[in-house]
């Protein structure tokens, strides 16, 4: 018996895997065994088998040692189907598989496992089914089971022909562990069969590939170390910081809170105030007629008592200023009687001449000063004689002649610059409208017809783009743009034509009946999604070709149309006309067949304003803006010269009235010489009477004294009077007013109020009359009201500032809506919640949220980084028991091989835990706060990297995180005394056989740690599979390299070349041959050796 009570594999089935097609049945020594055969055979595809049951289908490599880091192309569909070649595709020019089932088919793999011992054995199957058609990963059904007794894997065949049947499975094995999934039948087989944990499981499985291991890095951080604990803590550390995260966000939000508030004091302090101000300037409105009657009543009866008190020295002066005046008036009558009688009355008809002479002067110069006006409107002066006067009318009557003639040319003139000008608007308003109609679509389309299509659309209910024209779907293209002229002839009246679906055709058929149009409209039914018939092959010189067509539902049918309808050949000039059926040139003459031709020059055919084709209306849209600018110059232009004529005709106009003024003048109304000379003759006559009477001179001046002494008097009693009567009349209007004020005055209004409105009065003017009262009145009412709008606006503004702030506080923070409104009048209730966030609320929120930090930075982060720490010190101790493990077995002679542990973080590693260190430092009194937030800051970053899912990030983690990068494996040789003799970190620099032996001296000890109880000399799972294994040591070294698996317990399955039969004999109870026939079926041969039986 050989290690009995260790479980290894007895016995290998399989049904339909790969080349191995039916039923393969494979008993399995319990010394060891050989897999060997040709390359091709099918050596990996039964290993394989055995890798699909004891492996996790996303862990699991197909043909692990020949891929390496590759894909080889192996996967559960391509075993299933029994891929066997790859051939050249039908229908693609890629490779494609050929299998050997391709209806419904169904694997099975049975791995059954003894103890040596009475101990049942425990048989692991993984059936799997694939349905007809069916070629993805994804329809692959599995079920897997554990019995505790052998069977044939045929048995299942009867539950597997129509999908797997689950259900009867479980009712004729009852005993069984069934599950559809692989993790609950890959724990519970790690139990029953001594498989300690994943990581072992995986090991077992990378022993196939062992060859390709280079590094005892890799081996011992994948393979030997479990996953540290450290993401878990990661994991845990993020989980909670969100805790943390709502604490400080609750601080945050407090402080937001107060931030956003805190301006609600100074502005409920301003609108305090403003309310005040209203107040005050509201009770002086209402007084300030009361108290301006008190002021202006006071102010009356003390100017009373000053007016009675002058109006008896009024009353004497004027009385004896009337005295005076007579006297005055009969001296001056005296005088006047006797310088009449002087002389008989000559003198006073010289007078009377002069005074006529005179008058007739003043005149002349009035009319003269006229005329003088009247020339300066042509630049002239007046005439100084006769004959240049009567030349001068000549002129003006010929120039009167003149401008009638011309005033005829000039409303000829403004008739056809102002019908040009309305011409010109009217172009304008129009391209306006049209620019409007153009701009809301990307469309060509003339503006009436797009006008329709809003009316139509608007009726029947549907968007415009639902009902295109065919035109906004069709485009020249670019390298065809100088034939866009003639394709626009031939397809103008297809693209004005509406492309009405056929879904939409009853609403816009109803529509266009209903509705004005004020258009010619011409539309298609089109039946959308109808696929057509084959599109007609068109020329080279095709219009077709010549234009692309918008993607969409109706493009199908605008492609096949054109090709049938509009197949022109576009051809320099009509001599090519000969050579098509249908053909268009250049100069936009149409050949629409033998005998019908057209040309239609209503417009040129480089006239883009006739275009309607295109995607977008850019061009269009820019000729339109470039005619109006046009018209606008036009436009301007025109009013230009109308505003001329105008001013001519206003300046005519003045010369025609200053022609006119001449004209009816006469040399006698403009001779101030002749008038002069009169004037001047009167006083000659009037100087010789005097001299020839001088009693009358004498007489005169007297006259003259007297005269101007009764003037005086008669001035004095006339202001004597006025005096007296405005005094009498000032008396009346102040007994009136005083009046009145008595009345106004009834009203008394509050001292306090009173005492403002006074002091506003005495601000006015030093010293307030009943004369400056009222306008003090209007200026004291100003200044209130002025006041009163300073105080509103004050109030208005704070109310404003506090409803926005009241309103974005209510909408960030909506749970205070119970406590508050957007209104002014809830300010005092906000700044309640202000002093209650500032005395308590904020407090406490940030005790507790550095009491978190606190607890998490210690707790999570500490902990977190003293596990980081300490992780070399572990795996140390986790290396131990593989050293002794190593220590049982020579590594060569006199030397044993040591596993030495060294510490090698990278910059990113060492970067992070300094951050942790970081985080974890300092203290947490209220005055180290602010340190603590930068923390705090700082945690965040690195526990959002920690949660972060990029892949730059999560590369991160796995360096920061997975302990097991920290350190580095380094191979010691030692001799007995334990002096260090050799190192090895990888297989690199050693010799094939070297490198093959360092790797499994160190799977052999790294197995025996996972497998073997503590304290157990044996592991309880025994059987390791070898793919390819030794192919590159000598025999030496393969016979050492087996004596440690051996000498460990293992069980070994290798598989490898026959050449190395004779080396592994000593170590194996049987083996089986692989070969291939007709490359398709792999056959197995077993081969019993002679001492079989003993095993």
């Amino acid at each position: 018996m050989i290690h009995p009570g260790q479980r290894r594999l007895a016995r290998v089935q399989v049904v339909n895997w790969g080349t191995l097609h039916g039923h393969h049945d494979l008993s399995v020594a319990r010394k060891g065994f050989l897999i060997t055969g040709n390359s091709g055979s099918g050596k990996s595809t039964l290993i394989d088998a055995i890798s699909a049951v004891l492996v996790p289908g996303n862990q699991l490599r197909f043909n692990a040692a020949a891929q390496e880091a590759t894909n080889s192309g192996r996967n559960f569909v391509t075993y299933i189907r029994g891929a066997w070649r790859r051939e050249a595709g039908a229908d693609t020019d890629g490779l494609v598989a050929s299998y050997l089932r391709t209806g419904a088919t169904w694997s099975g793999v049975a791995l059954t496992y003894r103890a040596d011992t009475d101990d049942p054995p425990i048989t692991l199957v993984k059936l799997m089914h694939l349905g007809r058609g069916q070629n993805a990963a994804a329809d692959v059904t599995h079920l897997h089971l554990i019995l505790e007794h052998e069977l044939d894997l045929t048995d299942f065949a009867s539950f597997t022909t129509r999908g797997i049947d689950t259900r009867a499975i479980r009712r004729r094995w009852p005993e069984s562990t069934v599950s559809p999934a692989y993790g609950p039948f890959a724990r519970s087989f790690r139990s029953r069969l001594g498989i300690s944990s994943e990581g072992a499981q995986r090991l077992l499985h990378r022993t196939l590939s062992a060859k390709s291991l280079g590094s005892l890095d890799q081996l011992f951080r994948d393979y030997m170390l479990d996953t540290p604990n450290t993401f878990t803590m990661a994991e845990r550390a993020v989980n909670q910081f969100h805790d943390l995260q709502e604490a400080h966000r609750v601080v945050v939000d407090a402080r937001r809170q107060v931030e956003m508030l805190a301006p609600l004091v100074d502005l409920a302090d301003t609108r305090q105030r403003g309310l005040r101000s209203l107040r005050d300037t509201d009770e002086e409105n209402a007084h300030l007629g009361a108290v301006h009657a008190e002021m202006t009543l006071s102010l009356l009866r003390g100017e009373r008592t000053e007016r009675h008190a002058l109006t008896p020295l009024l009353e004497a002066g004027a009385s004896e200023a009337t005295a005076a005046a007579e006297r005055a008036r009969q001296e001056t009558l005296d005088l006047t009687m006797k310088l009449e009688g002087i002389g008989g009355g000559r003198l006073a008809t010289l007078h009377a001449q002069r005074d006529a002479e005179l008058k007739t002067l003043a005149r002349v110069r009035i009319r003269r000063q006229q005329i003088a006006e009247a020339v300066s409107a042509w630049e002239g002066t007046v005439p100084e004689t006769s004959e240049e006067f009567a030349r001068l009318r000549g002129q003006l009557e010929d120039q009167a002649r003149q401008a009638t003639t011309a005033h005829e040319e000039r409303h000829g003139a403004r008739y056809a610059i102002a019908e040009q000008r309305g011409t010109a608007q009217k172009g304008r308003a129009a391209l306006i409208a049209d620019r409007e109609v153009v701009a809301r679509r990307r469309s060509n389309i003339d503006p009436t017809l797009l006008r329709a299509r809003e009316s139509i659309c608007s009726a029947a209910g549907v968007p415009d783009d639902a009902v295109p024209f065919a035109g906004e779907l069709i485009a020249v293209r670019d390298e065809y743009s100088e034939w866009t002229g003639p394709i626009e002839r031939v397809l103008g009246g297809l693209g004005r034509t509406l492309l009405v679906p056929d879904d939409v055709y009853p609403a816009v058929a109803a529509a266009v009946d209903a509705t004005h149009l004020g258009a010619r409209l011409v539309y298609r039914r089109v039946r959308v999604g109808v696929t057509p018939s084959a599109v007609p092959k068109t020329g080279a010189l095709s219009l077709v070709r010549r234009v692309e067509v918008a993607d969409g539902p109706l493009a199908a049918w605008i492609h096949h149309h054109l090709a049938d309808r509009y197949d022109y050949a576009c051809v320099d000039t009509a001599a090519g006309f000969t050579d098509h059926a249908r053909a268009v040139t250049r100069a936009g003459q149409v050949k629409h067949s033998a005998e019908r031709h057209e040309k239609d020059d209503r417009s040129r055919i480089d006239d883009r304003r006739r275009w309607i084709l295109g995607f977008d209306n850019e061009a269009k849209l820019e000729d339109i803006r470039r005619r109006i600018a046009d018209l606008d110059v036009t436009i301007a232009g025109a009013t230009s010269r109308l505003d001329a004529l105008d001013r001519e005709d206003q300046q005519i106009a003045v010369q025609n009235r200053a022609a006119q003024t001449v004209l009816d003048a006469q040399w006698v109304d403009v001779d101030v010489s002749g008038a002069q000379a009169a004037v001047d003759a009167v006083d000659s006559r009037l100087e010789s009477w005097q001299q020839d009477n001088p009693e009358h001179s004498a007489v005169s001046v007297a006259l003259e004294l007297a005269k101007k002494a009764e003037n005086e008097a008669d001035a004095a009693r006339r202001q004597a009077d006025t005096a007296l009567t405005v005094h009498r009349t000032a008396v009346t209007e102040l007994e009136t007013r005083i009046a009145q004020a008595e009345l106004d005055a009834d009203d008394a209004a509050p001292d306090a109020v009173a005492a403002r409105i006074r002091a506003r009065f005495q601000k006015f003017a030093r010293r307030v009359t009943s004369d400056n009262i009222d306008k003090a009145l209007f200026e004291v009412g100003q200044g209130i009201g002025k006041d009163r709008a300073e105080a509103q606006s004050a109030v208005s503004a704070a109310d404003a500032s506090i409803v926005r702030i009241l309103s974005q506080y209510l909408a960030r923070w909506e749970s205070r809506g119970g406590e508050l409104r957007i209104h002014a009048e809830y300010v005092d209730d906000a700044l309640t919640i202000l002093q209650r966030l500032r005395s308590d609320g904020l407090p406490r929120y940030e005790d507790r949220f550095f009491q978190l930090l606190h607890d998490q930075s210690h707790r999570n982060i500490g902990e977190l980084a003293r596990t980081i720490r300490k992780a070399p010190a572990e795996i140390r101790s986790r290396i131990d028991p593989v050293n002794d493990s190593l220590h049982r077995s020579a590594f060569d002679t006199d030397r044993w091989l040591r596993i030495d542990v060294r510490e090698r973080r990278s910059p990113a590693a060492a970067d992070f835990l300094d951050d942790l260190t970081r985080i974890t430092s300092g203290g947490w009194d209220i005055e180290q706060r602010p340190a603590a937030e930068e923390r705090f800051e700082r945690m965040t970053a690195a526990l959002e990297r920690l949660a972060s899912k990029e892949p730059a990030d999560q590369r991160w983690q796995r360096q920061v995180l997975d302990t097991r990068l920290h350190v580095g494996f380094i191979g010691v040789e030692v001799d007995g005394a334990g002096e260090a003799r050799n190192y090895h970190d990888s297989s690199s620099g050693l010799s094939g056989g070297q490198a093959q032996k360092l790797v499994f001296f160190c799977l052999a000890a790294a197995l025996r740690y996972q497998l073997a109880p503590d304290g157990a000399d044996l592991p309880r799972y025994g059987t390791v599979i070898l793919d390819e294994a030794f192919d590159r040591a000598d025999s030496a070294y393969t016979r050492r390299a087996l004596d440690v698996f051996a000498q460990f317990g293992f069980h070994m399955v290798l598989a490898t070349p026959l050449k190395l039969l004779g080396t592994l004999e000593e170590y194996i109870g049987g083996a089986v041959t692989v070969s291939i026939r007709d490359r398709m079926h792999t056959e197995l041969s077993l081969i019993e050796f002679d001492d079989v039986g003993t095993t």
